[in-house]
C-alpha cells in the first residue's frame, strides 16, 4: 500500500520554504501524489486490465476506467471487518461482535482530475509571452499555486486515513479466459457487455478478445483479420 504521509510532509516543507522554487516544487509533488494515489490502485486491480488500455491516460481517466470496467465501488469508503467469534446459526450478520481490520478510502475521479489539471495550468507550464515587449516569468503566481497545493493536502490527508487497499468488490463474479499467449486473464463479469472488446492481460501480448454473451455467462473469442494469400489464395487469419 502507498505511503501517502511522507509525501504530504515533504509537500508541507517545501511550502513552509516560501520562495517561488519551493512551492513550484510543492506543486510538482502534489501532483505527482495524486498519480501515486491512483495508480496504486489501479496496480491492486491490474488483474482485470491491460496495460495496453490505460497507458495513454490521465489519472482522472484512469479512475473513470476503472469505475465503469472494473470497480463501480472506487468512490466508495470500503471497511473490512471481521467476526470476533464464529458465526451462531440463529445470529443476524449484522449482530455479531465485529473488530475493524481496514479501511479503503474512496476516490472522487472529477476532484482527482479537476486538481491534477490545475496544478498543470498554474505551477508545471511556462506562460505564453502576449507581444514581443513580454517578459517570459520564472514562474507561476506563488499564492495561487499555494491555495492549490493546499487544497489537494486536504485530500491527501482524507486518503492517507486509509489503511488499506483493495482489489475491488466482487460484483457477480469473475469469467477468465486463456489467451493465446499462455496468460490467464479475468474480468467481471456484471461489468461485461456483449461484443466488448478486451485486450490480454499480458503486456508482451497484442492480442484482443471479444466477450460474447451466452445463457449464464459470456465466453471470448479472439478478434482476428482475415488475409487471403494472393498466390496460394489460403485464409491467414491475424490478431
Amino acid at each position: 500500500m502507498l505511503q501517502i504521509r511522507p509525501i504530504i510532509d515533504r509537500i508541507r516543507d517545501l511550502l513552509a520554504e516560501g520562495t517561488n522554487a519551493s512551492v513550484t516544487y510543492a506543486a510538482l509533488e502534489a501532483r505527482l501524489a495524486l498519480e501515486k494515489v491512483v495508480y496504486d490502485r489501479l496496480r491492486q486491480r491490474h488483474e482485470y486490465i491491460s496495460h495496453a488500455q490505460l497507458k495513454a491516460w490521465t489519472p482522472g481517466d484512469v479512475v473513470k476506467r476503472l469505475l465503469s470496467e472494473f470497480d463501480p465501488h472506487m468512490t466508495e469508503t470500503l471497511i473490512l471487518s471481521m467476526s470476533r467469534t464464529p458465526h451462531v446459526p440463529g445470529v443476524a450478520p449484522a449482530d455479531e461482535d465485529y473488530v475493524q481490520i481496514g479501511v479503503e478510502i474512496g476516490i472522487d475521479a472529477r476532484k482527482v482530475a479537476r486538481m491534477w489539471q490545475a496544478l498543470s495550468n498554474l505551477a508545471l507550464h511556462v506562460r505564453l509571452p502576449e507581444s514581443k515587449d513580454d517578459q517570459i516569468p520564472e514562474y507561476g503566481e506563488q499564492p495561487a499555486i499555494r491555495r492549490k497545493v493546499e487544497q489537494v493536502l486536504i485530500e491527501l490527508e482524507r486518503l492517507a486515513k486509509g489503511t488499506m487497499t483493495f482489489s475491488g468488490v466482487p460484483n457477480g463474479g469473475d469469467v477468465s479466459f486463456v489467451c493465446t499467449c499462455g496468460a490467464k486473464n479475468k474480468r467481471r463479469a456484471k461489468l461485461l457487455s456483449d461484443g466488448q472488446n478486451v485486450m490480454c492481460i499480458n503486456p508482451k501480448c497484442i492480442e484482443t478478445w471479444k466477450a460474447v454473451s451466452e445463457e449464464g455467462g459470456f465466453y471470448f473469442e479472439n478478434v482476428l483479420v482475415e488475409v487471403p494469400c494472393k498466390i496460394c489464395e489460403k485464409i491467414n487469419s491475424i490478431p
